[in-house]
C-alpha cells in the first residue's frame, strides 16, 4: 500500500495520491457551463486545507458517499490549478475526482477540527488580506432587495472582536433570516457569529465581509467550538448590548439601492390607483396608518426551528363542554413534521392605511413589523404558548403607530383585483424621514383632485391637503406623526370600523361648515 500523503504535498504531476481528509464544507453548485457539481473543502490532520470538486458526470457515482463532517480516505484523483472568482483555500491546487477515484471509510479525524482560522479584523479593513480568497471571520433590520431581478433577503451586521475592532458584515438569503432570528431570541445576551468561507467586498475603498453564495457557512452561538469559548473569554466586559438600527438606505452590494428601488425602478401609486389596478405588479405607496385590524390578530405562533406557522391539534381527551380550557390542544409543525415544536411568536400586522385618495389594508410580516416597532414580538408577548385570546387588546406600542406615515412597497396580486381583496402584502418599508420627505417633494403638487382637500396641514412646503405629514419639528428621525394645526375634520379611529373585516371600508365624511345669513 502506498504511503499516506499530506495535503501540502499534492501537486498536478501524478494521479495516484492517497490522503486522509475531513470534509469540513460541502455544497452543490450549478453553472450553465459545468452543470451540477459537488464542491468541498478538505482538511487533513495537520490543519492544511484544499478545495475538492466532483464534476457533473461523476455526481451520481459519489454523492451518496460524501457528507459534510465525515472523514474519508481518497485514492487516485487529479490535482489541477485552483481558479475562480473566489477561492476557499490558499492552496494553489484543487482535487478533482475521477471515475476511478476510490473513497474509503477510515478512522475519523477529531470532531473539533472545524478549520476555523479567525482573521484579524484590521487585516480585512486595511486591505492586507487578498479579497480573492474566502476568509473565516449593530444589526440592521432584515431587508428584501432586488438582486439580478430576484428578491433576496439581506441583513447588515457590525462585528466586534476581542480588540474591539469593528467589521461590517452583510449576509444574504437564509443566513439573513438565521441572524435575524438569533437577534430576536438573544437580544439581551452576546450573539456570537462564526463565518467560514466569507468573501471580502470592496466598495468605494471601504471593505466589508459577506457570505459567498452556497459556499459560506454561518453559525450563530455554536456550542461545540473551543475557539468560540476562548473568544468569549477575551471579549471586553463592558456590558455592551446588541442594538437594532436602521440599515443605510444607500448601501450597495451588487444590488439595486433601496433609494433607486423606491424612487426609480418601481412605479408609485396612490391607494385609489392601487384599488383600480387590474394587473399583477409591484408599486410604491406613501400612506398613513389609521389603525390595526384587530380581527386578524397581531401575532402568530411559529416553529422556532423553521419559522413557519404551527397548526393546532386538539387533544384526544378534549372536553367539548369546557370552553374555558384554552390549553386543550397541542401544536404541530407541518414543515418539520414534528409534534409540540418549540414556539416563537412572530408579528403579523394588518394595518388600515389611507392617503388623500382612499383607504385599504396592508399586511406586514415579522421582519417588516420589527422595522416599525424596533423590538421583537416575544418582548411584547413574553414566552407564551397560547394563541391570541382577546384580539382587541393591543400593546401600546402598536397603538402608537396610528397617524404615522411611511413608504410602502407592496405587491398587487390577482386576488386583489379579481376577488376584490383589499389587503395587500408589503414587501419593503422605508421609515427614514429624509427619504419620506424627498419622496413627497418629488410628487407633483398639482393636477390631482384630493378627496380630503384641506383636511390635514403640513409642517413643510408640501401641498395643502396632503395626508403625508412631513414632521419637520418631530424629535424622531424615523417616524412621521400626523399633526393638525386646524380643527380636525377626520378622526382616524372613527373613520374605520376595526371590529369587522367583513365590512367594506367606509367613506370618509367631511365636516360641513354652517353659514348664517347676516341681517
Amino acid at each position: 500500500m502506498s504511503t499516506m500523503n499530506n495535503i501540502s504535498e499534492l501537486k498536478p504531476f501524478k494521479l495516484m495520491w492517497k490522503v486522509k481528509v475531513k470534509i469540513i464544507r460541502l455544497w452543490k453548485q450549478y453553472s450553465a457551463a459545468g452543470g451540477e457539481t459537488i464542491e468541498m473543502v478538505f482538511m487533513d490532520s495537520r490543519g492544511d486545507k484544499i478545495h475538492g470538486t466532483v464534476k457533473k458526470d461523476e455526481v451520481g457515482q459519489f454523492a451518496h458517499v460524501l457528507q459534510q463532517g465525515q472523514t474519508k480516505l481518497l485514492i487516485n484523483f487529479t490535482v489541477t490549478h485552483s481558479s475562480g472568482s473566489y477561492r476557499t483555500t490558499k492552496h494553489p491546487y484543487k482535487v478533482v475526482f475521477l471515475p476511478t477515484t476510490r473513497v474509503r471509510i477510515c478512522e475519523a479525524l477529531p470532531y473539533n477540527m472545524t478549520g476555523l482560522e479567525p482573521v484579524n479584523y484590521r487585516d480585512v479593513l486595511n486591505g492586507k488580506l487578498d479579497p480573492d480568497f474566502l476568509v473565516v471571520v449593530e444589526v440592521s433590520h432584515i431587508e428584501v432587495v432586488s438582486v439580478n431581478g430576484k428578491d433576496t433577503q439581506k441583513i447588515s451586521v457590525e462585528l466586534r472582536d476581542a480588540e474591539d475592532e469593528r467589521l461590517p458584515l452583510v449576509l444574504w438569503g437564509k443566513f439573513a433570516e438565521d441572524i435575524s432570528d438569533a437577534v430576536q431570541l438573544h437580544s439581551e445576551n452576546t450573539v456570537i457569529c462564526v463565518l467560514r468561507f466569507g468573501k471580502i467586498k470592496i466598495w468605494k475603498d471601504e471593505r466589508s465581509v459577506s457570505n459567498a453564495y452556497n459556499v459560506s457557512d454561518v453559525s450563530v452561538n455554536p456550542e461545540n467550538m473551543a475557539e468560540v469559548q476562548a473568544f468569549i473569554r477575551l471579549l471586553p466586559k463592558d456590558g455592551l448590548k446588541l442594538s437594532i438600527v436602521d440599515s443605510k438606505p444607500l448601501a450597495l452590494a451588487n444590488a439595486v439601492s433601496e433609494k433607486d428601488d423606491f424612487f426609480v425602478h418601481t412605479p408609485r401609486k396612490t391607494i385609489a390607483e392601487v384599488l383600480e389596478s387590474r394587473q399583477v405588479e409591484k408599486c410604491i405607496v406613501m400612506a398613513t396608518i389609521a389603525g390595526i385590524d384587530s380581527d386578524m390578530g397581531w401575532y402568530y405562533l411559529s416553529c422556532k426551528v423553521c419559522a413557519k406557522k404551527v397548526i393546532t391539534v386538539p387533544n384526544d381527551n378534549y372536553d367539548d363542554g369546557d370552553e374555558d380550557d384554552v390549553l386543550a390542544c397541542n401544536y404541530y409543525c407541518p414543515k418539520c413534521k414534528t409534534n409540540s415544536p418549540k414556539l416563537l411568536p412572530r408579528y403579523k400586522l394588518h394595518l388600515v392605511v389611507l392617503d388623500n385618495t382612499n383607504d385599504c389594508k396592508f399586511l406586514l410580516f415579522d421582519n417588516l413589523a420589527l422595522q416599525l416597532l424596533h423590538q421583537p414580538c416575544i418582548e411584547l408577548t413574553g414566552p407564551i404558548t397560547d394563541e391570541i385570546q382577546d384580539p382587541d387588546v393591543l400593546p401600546p406600542i402598536l397603538n402608537d403607530l396610528k397617524g404615522k406615515t411611511f413608504l410602502f412597497k407592496i405587491q398587487i396580486e390577482k386576488e386583489n383585483f379579481v376577488y376584490k381583496h383589499d389587503t395587500f402584502k408589503v414587501l419593503k418599508i422605508i421609515t427614514n424621514l429624509g427619504m419620506i420627505n424627498e419622496f413627497e417633494a418629488a410628487q407633483s403638487p398639482t393636477g390631482s383632485e384630493n378627496m380630503l382637500s384641506g383636511t390635514f396641514s403640513t409642517q413643510s412646503d408640501a401641498p395643502e391637503g396632503s395626508l403625508m405629514i412631513q414632521g419637520g419639528s418631530s424629535g424622531s428621525t424615523d417616524l412621521t406623526p400626523a399633526k393638525r394645526t386646524r380643527t380636525p375634520i377626520i378622526n382616524l379611529e372613527e373613520a374605520f370600523d376595526q371590529n369587522s373585516v367583513t365590512k367594506m371600508a367606509c367613506t370618509i365624511k367631511v365636516k360641513k361648515e354652517k353659514f348664517e345669513k347676516s341681517g
